[in-house]
């Protein structure tokens, strides 16, 4: 019984070492926060499908195809940054400083387009 609870902590502690540490960072109006590479690809990933996505609606104007058309590759180009293997945690602040505003910018074209 006493090697199973072993065994089970020795796992656990392997587990916690091996999983990617998150990278404390500090962005300028945001403060200290723990970026974690995962949650900010899954984010990118979301902002380039709902672009995507945003794109195909036939009733977007052709000014608001447009601005899609202008973030789409931003959003794209930080996603395939953020789905490298390693980057360097001053990048990866670059990086959610970026998507930030890509966020922030779909989500003031989805609001003026009343979804």
């Amino acid at each position: 019984m006493i090697y199973g609870w072993f065994s089970l902590l020795a796992a656990f502690l392997v587990a916690t070492m091996l999983a990617p540490a998150p990278v404390p960072a500090q962005i300028p109006g945001l403060g200290s926060f723990t970026l974690d590479k995962g949650a900010l690809l899954e984010q990118a990933t979301k902002l380039v499908s709902d672009l995507t996505a945003m794109k195909q609606d036939p009733k977007l104007t052709p000014a608001d195809k447009g601005k899609v058309d202008t973030l789409l590759p931003k959003a794209t180009a930080v996603n395939t940054e953020l789905a490298k293997p390693q980057v360097e945690p001053s990048r990866l602040t670059q990086l959610a400083g970026q998507l930030g505003d890509l966020q922030k910018q779909y989500g003031a074209l989805k609001g003026a387009l009343g979804k």
